[in-house]
């Protein structure tokens, strides 16, 4: 069962990887200006966080399997939608499709959840966030390079818009992995584990009020959203940050390199959760693992103003990369673990829903203090949250 659900989140991050180097180009070839590019970002995350919890919900009553293959679906649509936009308000129209269809993470991490012991869960956990970091190697990579083939493909379509090919491309992934999730992806959750109140109301809001009712859960999922909400600020600025500090050259070069730079990201964080978060998990324990993550963020983010060179970029990347790739799938197996068996999907839905937030925030917030304090506030600010973050791990214990 793990290695059918590695395969599919790994495909399903490869097709969402694919468009991250050229996404804000693509918005500004509209003719929109660099503060819708910043909407259009927050729109996916925004639609991630009202639909994570309620997809979550739904899978524990019907079951992983549908919810996977309806996410794989949706996601199809998306991405054809994106790649084929005539307008700005098509472009987003696809880009919340995708947000809402890309919100079922939560599920196969629950998935996980239904087919591991409790003291094997981070390594299940781990190994969704491998396939996640690995899907971030590739999907980049892959996406300039068919920006780059577009030129050369006598269609009118992709002379007319170079990067419909990619975009396409990821629609072709989500098919081929429905496709195989159909005949290959068995249900993980028995039906008498399924839950049974059928009458209680999904929205964003009561899932929230109602999830977050035990104060232990609670303050792991403060941990979740304030971890998230420093690395989004750092994300949504760094490749604003290199062309500054560094220079970037022209678009498609610095294009190139940031996609290199989120592969060295991946690429850590693969080796992390994939070979070793479980056997740390094992002798140190989830909340030890966290709190080192945690630490380790914080330092490399508060060290990420004072660099000028793409070595010293490549050095706190490393720190960042290490610090998610400890802190994600520990706390993700704390939440499982703090949740009854028979909720833990809505349980990792909330939490997701969290990130999703933070993912909406951040981005605003580490433009503004880029723009308005200094170039290096938003990783400051962000080491700030990384600790308040360890602060509140110790009050859970």
């Amino acid at each position: 069962m793990l290695p059918i659900l590695f395969v599919t989140v790994f495909i399903d991050l490869v097709g969402f990887g694919i468009i991250i180097p050229f996404l804000a180009y693509y918005v500004e070839s509209f003719g929109a200006r660099a503060a819708v590019v910043g909407l259009l970002m927050s729109s996916y995350s925004l639609a991630q966080f009202v639909f994570a919890p309620i997809w979550g919900r739904v899978s524990d009553r019907v079951g992983r399997r549908p919810i996977l293959l309806l996410g794989l679906l949706g996601s199809v649509a998306g991405y054809t939608l994106f790649a084929l936009a005539g307008t700005l308000s098509l472009l987003f129209v696809g880009r919340i499709l995708m947000g809402i269809f890309g919100a079922t993470i939560p599920t196969a991490q629950a998935a996980v959840a239904d087919v591991t012991a409790p003291e094997d869960r981070a390594r299940g956990m781990g190994l969704i966030g491998a396939a996640i970091g690995l899907g971030f190697i590739l999907g980049p990579a892959l996406g300039g390079v068919l920006s780059n083939l577009s030129h050369v493909i006598d269609l009118p379509l992709f002379q007319r818009n170079p990067y419909s090919l990619p975009c396409l491309a990821s629609a072709a992934l989500a098919a081929l992995n429905l496709i195989a999730a159909a005949f290959v992806l068995p249900e993980s959750l028995p039906h008498e584990r399924r839950g049974t109140g059928t009458g209680e109301r999904l929205s964003r809001i009561d899932l929230l009020t109602r999830g977050l009712t035990d104060p232990r859960l609670r303050l792991l999922v403060l941990v979740y959203f304030l971890f998230m909400l420093g690395f989004t600020m750092m994300e949504a600025t760094l490749t604003l940050f290199i062309e500054r500090r560094i220079g970037g050259g022209d678009h498609r070069l610095l294009v190139r390199r940031v996609g290199y730079l989120f592969g060295f990201i991946g690429l850590i964080q693969v080796a992390l959760q994939g070979g070793l978060v479980g056997r740390l998990a094992r002798a140190f324990g989830e909340r030890k693992l966290l709190v080192a993550g945690c630490l380790v963020t914080a330092i490399s983010l508060a060290a990420l103003p004072a660099v000028a060179s793409w070595t010293g970029i490549y050095g706190c990347s490393f720190g960042l990369a290490c610090g998610l790739g400890l802190s994600q799938p520990a706390v993700v197996s704390l939440i499982s673990r703090a949740s009854p068996p028979d909720s833990q999907g809505g349980a990792l839905g909330i939490s997701q829903a969290a990130a999703s937030l933070a993912r909406v925030v951040g981005p605003a917030v580490g433009g503004l203090l880029f723009e308005q304090i200094a170039p290096g506030a938003p990783y400051l600010v962000a080491a700030g949250l990384s600790l308040a973050a360890v602060l509140c791990t110790r009050l859970e214990a």
